[in-house]
């Protein structure tokens, strides 16, 4: 049997490694081609070539304005249409504000933030254009929480979590369904966490999240019937105090 999201075409932002990497992987064994926007070029093209044909990379960086539309014409221009907009790029520091270099904290306005309304603005003609579309973003438990040494980073989540509640209700006559999926700890370079064996037997004790679970939640939030929206999903790892 076909799968429900099978010919759909998704652009995924932040999909060189991570939670957007994991998506991909998800979203390709669902039969979606799929437009794979990051910064890392090398590790984009080599999951094109684990992909297949149905994928592209979209180079850019979300740290420049001029650069944020750019996987948008790569969409179109490859496969003419745009059904599933994943906004999942982003960037994280775990510091004391009065120690965190004020470059950093406007890189995570411009790139958590800032470039996901100008690529949502873009977007949206884009994706009205067919019967049915989806945005969704993934954001962080920051976003309904105050974290004590994220104070910038938590800002830029609730600001997004804000935005796609706000923008759910606009666009749901349109036929767009506006999802935010909201982790706790994922098991991802944001967090220092690269070796499997630590993955392992953190993900023993309950401690974090693999970035595959995320990408099974958000295959079940695509796939929901259309009357069904899901306006937010919180999900942490069970052993996590908060």
């Amino acid at each position: 049997m076909e799968h429900i999201l099978n010919g759909k075409v998704a652009l995924i932002t932040g999909a060189s490694s991570g939670i957007g990497r994991a998506i991909a992987r998800r979203l390709a064994e669902c039969g979606c081609r799929l437009v794979l926007a990051g910064r890392d070029t090398k590790r984009l093209n080599s999951l094109v070539a684990e992909l297949g044909n149905e994928s592209v990379a979209a180079p850019q960086d979300l740290a420049h304005q001029d650069e944020v539309t750019r996987a948008l014409d790569i969409a179109i221009g490859s496969f003419g249409q745009l059904d599933v907009l994943v906004l999942n790029a982003g960037l994280f520091s775990n510091v004391l504000f009065e120690d965190e270099h004020i470059e950093v904290s406007q890189s995570m306005i411009d790139v958590n933030f800032a470039s996901v309304v100008r690529l949502t603005h873009a977007a949206l003609p884009i994706l009205k254009k067919r019967s049915s579309a989806e945005i969704l973003g993934i954001g962080s438990i920051a976003g309904v929480s105050d974290m004590r040494n994220e104070a910038v980073y938590s800002a830029t989540k609730h600001a997004l979590n804000a935005f796609l509640r706000s923008l759910r209700r606009q666009v749901a006559d349109d036929g767009i369904r506006v999802t935010s999926i909201l982790p706790g700890t994922v098991a991802t370079e944001l967090w220092n966490l690269t070796d499997l064996e630590e993955i392992e037997a953190r993900v023993e004790k309950r401690e974090v999240l693999r970035s595959e679970d995320i990408a099974r939640i958000a295959e079940f939030v695509l796939t929901q019937p259309a009357h069904v929206s899901i306006r937010e999903l919180v999900v942490l790892p069970q052993a996590q105090d908060i």
